[in-house]
């Protein structure tokens, strides 16, 4: 079928499925083509911009017949930012797709037939949930014209902006209000851009690698409502510091601290290794189900509350832990699920390669006062077999009762 298809043809196919990372799913008689914003049910004519020996991809020239599924996007730059797949789809849909995914992922991937996966839950509040987001600064150069307005006189300038990278580049899709992100969190990236503008800090550029403001990171408290902005950049010093964080705390009263991240390598990764505290503090805490946790900059902790919260009410309904097991909680970033385990098993550890994370978890366990925690640094694949060897220190205890696995 494939030599029969050309790049830039226009073929018409009914949508009947999803693949994982939100691309939709139809066939050209047995041929697949993959293409963005379409949705299961949808009747198109596509585009092909791409063909394998084994499938294509295509983009929607135009719906034909739209599905029963599909829905006006809530964000107005839906179609061209990278960072949601499934907007233009109601929200039963993508809740079956999710579940569907998991069940896929267990077949094919793991080879497991015929197991039993439970409906994905739904959230009460499923938008202006996050509670992090990290946005990609970018600026318009122009000249600012003196007094004398003659033209060696002219100042250059620039107009910061904020956002996402596009869909499958590098170019910056401005946003100034997105959807899923907590309204502080938006509210802190609308008031850097301004004080960046006005201070007039030097933006990245990836193309040559100067400048220095690459990308802004936000963490907001769902209960606590502390927030803490984490900025990074190529250079190690940024002037004006005190007058940027007057400028943010106008608009933000919840800032409770300031962190510049250094990355200087020339990558994809958003933040380095390297902190150090502009202004406040390093972290926020945040409370959930009566436990308290630190989270700092380059921590893992669920950006979701409520799906927290949810994760919560799932362990104790297939666990239900007694006070003589112990648990193993792999990937434990903060320590989000073992602190909660520990308050009724009689041992938990915790694995995470990120070391800030298990600092963190560390702290975590003595702030709430548990000391039936055990949290160590590196990969699960690594760590794991040496915990469990022969005459390890779990092996003469006991055994892992359960293990609770939540992979980045």
């Amino acid at each position: 079928m494939a030599d029969s298809l050309s790049v830039g043809q226009r073929v018409e196919l009914t949508i009947n499925d999803f693949a994982v990372g939100g691309e939709a799913v139809g066939r050209v008689g047995n041929f697949v083509l993959f293409i963005p914003g379409a949705s299961p049910g949808d009747k198109v004519e596509a585009q092909i911009t791409e063909l394998k020996k084994n499938y294509g991809r295509a983009r929607i020239h135009r719906i034909i017949v739209p599905s029963m599924r599909r829905i006006q996007p809530r964000c107005p730059v839906y179609s061209e930012c990278g960072g949601c797949h499934l907007q233009h789809v109601n929200y039963d849909s993508q809740l079956e797709f999710k579940t569907k995914m998991v069940q896929d992922a267990l077949r094919h991937i793991a080879g497991l037939d015929g197991v039993k996966v439970r409906p994905c839950k739904r959230m009460s509040r499923p938008w202006n949930y996050r509670s992090k987001t990290q946005m990609v600064v970018g600026a318009k150069p122009y000249l600012l014209r003196t007094d004398n307005n003659k033209e060696e006189d002219n100042v250059p300038r620039f107009h910061p902006y904020v956002g996402y990278y596009a869909k499958g580049t590098h170019s910056i899709v401005r946003v100034e209000n997105c959807a899923i992100q907590h309204e502080v969190n938006n509210e802190l990236m609308n008031a850097c851009r301004e004080a960046i503008e006005r201070l007039q800090w030097p933006v990245y550029n990836s193309e040559d690698g100067s400048g220095a403001i690459r990308y802004l990171v936000a963490r907001h408290g769902y209960y606590s409502n502390q927030t803490l902005l984490v900025i990074v950049s190529s250079q190690p010093r940024l002037p004006k510091v005190r007058e940027f964080v007057d400028i943010v705390r106008k608009r933000v009263r919840s800032l409770c601290g300031v962190v510049l991240n250094l990355n200087p390598h020339r990558t994809n990764v958003i933040l380095g290794t390297r902190n150090s505290v502009l202004w406040g503090s390093d972290h926020i805490v945040e409370e959930v189900a009566g436990l308290k946790f630190n989270i700092s900059a380059n921590s893992f902790f669920q950006v979701n509350i409520e799906g927290l919260e949810t994760i919560y009410s799932q362990l104790d309904q297939f666990l239900q832990i007694q006070p003589r097991d112990t648990i193993l909680d792999a990937y434990c970033g903060v320590g989000s699920l073992a602190l909660y385990m520990a308050r009724q098993a009689k041992r938990v550890f915790g694995i995470d390669e990120c070391q800030e994370a298990i600092e963190d978890a560390v702290v975590n366990s003595d702030l709430n006062g548990l000391t039936n925690t055990t949290f160590m640094d590196g990969t699960v694949e690594k760590v794991l077999p040496g915990l469990c060897s022969k005459g390890s220190l779990l092996q003469r205890r006991t055994s892992f009762s359960a293990a609770v696995l939540d992979p980045p």
